[in-house]
């Protein structure tokens, strides 16, 4: 449910936007308490004013760019690039022509993953974000990058390589700082047919990785790819890498049926001597939309996804597991 109310003013457009999701979930693999798991959820998603330039309050992260936009959902594993909704101050800047700059200071507990992996510590500044855009007749192109500071409190140097423990007993304080880029560009093929799109972006991440679309650990039957990051070697903070690459096509195949093409590759490397396990996330899906009247949709969407983990913590060597999943899901939406 959205509520949208613009103002004109001296100094612009004064713009309140709120939207607010239900989620209605059944299914004993939820496990949650009540019948076969039943549970309903209300999500403040987002809820901003924008004026003069500023942008307060929650909303989508100024660092996304394809964020989702032609696929229902991003699979059981997860998204398909950064895609968050955040608290945050920002203020963008227009030049004309279409391009624009954003700077953004963003809740860096939104940003933060599997803090205790690495005994992590309060947040001391917010995460700066900031972007080069241009929009015009033939797409979009976006630049954007991410400061993510990490600070842990550390005992040592944790069990089996990773932080863990607490208390005062020789406790110390450190920091790091991670970073984001991300480049993204959307191009109009009114020549293939009127409505027709496609979306590329590239990103890479040193101990910022939630800026690559990955949120929780992934997980497929036996197969996990735990999520963090940092860890704690000998006492430092070891920054996690990774980078992902995303494509998207959409197509209008008549103006009452639209078929999207999407997939994602993710990569993540602890690259220090530790227990956590390196893993790949390989997602590609299609959906197809009919249009029967205006504002109504009836679409069929498929995904599949394989999780390959370069470790197996059970086994003494190097082992290579990996796992896949297919998802289904019918969607019908009406807006109005």
């Amino acid at each position: 449910m959205n509520v949208d109310a613009r103002t004109a003013t001296d100094w612009g457009t004064l713009r309140t936007f709120l939207q607010v999701d239900v989620f209605a979930d059944t299914g004993s693999y939820n496990s949650q308490p009540g019948p076969a798991g039943d549970t309903t959820d209300v999500v403040l998603d987002k809820a901003y004013i924008q004026w003069a330039g500023i942008t307060a309050g929650r909303t989508s992260s100024f660092f996304d760019f394809y964020a989702n936009d032609l696929n229902f959902g991003s699979g059981a594993l997860g998204s398909l690039g950064s895609d968050l909704t955040v608290n945050l101050l920002a203020y963008t800047a227009t030049f004309g022509n279409g391009f624009s700059a954003t700077i953004a200071l963003e809740d860096r507990s939104a940003h933060t993953l599997n803090g205790i992996t690495y005994a992590q510590a309060g947040q001391r500044m917010p995460d700066v974000v900031a972007n080069l855009r241009v929009d015009q007749d033939w797409g979009s192109a976006q630049l954007a990058g991410a400061l993510h500071q990490l600070n842990s409190i550390d005992i040592g140097a944790g069990l089996g390589g990773l932080g863990f423990g607490s208390g005062p007993l020789g406790s110390r304080v450190g920091t790091e700082y991670g970073y984001a880029i991300q480049a993204g560009v959307q191009v109009n093929l009114p020549m293939l047919a009127p409505g027709d799109t496609l979306w590329l972006q590239a990103a890479y991440a040193d101990g910022a990785i939630s800026y690559l679309g990955v949120y929780d650990d992934f997980n497929i039957g036996p197969v996990s790819g735990p999520v963090s990051e940092a860890v704690i070697v000998n006492g430092d903070i070891k920054k996690t890498k990774g980078w992902g690459a995303t494509a998207a096509l959409l197509h209008y195949w008549t103006p009452s049926i639209r078929q999207a093409l999407f997939g994602n590759y993710t990569s993540i490397d602890y690259s220090a001597a530790t227990l956590q396990q390196d893993f790949k996330v390989w997602t590609v899906g299609s959906n197809v939309i009919w249009s029967p009247v205006s504002a109504f949709d009836i679409g069929l969407e498929v995904i599949y996804q394989k999780l390959d983990v370069d470790r197996d913590l059970a086994a003494p060597v190097f082992v290579k597991r990996s796992e896949d999943i297919w998802e289904a899901r019918l969607r019908l939406q009406r807006e109005f």
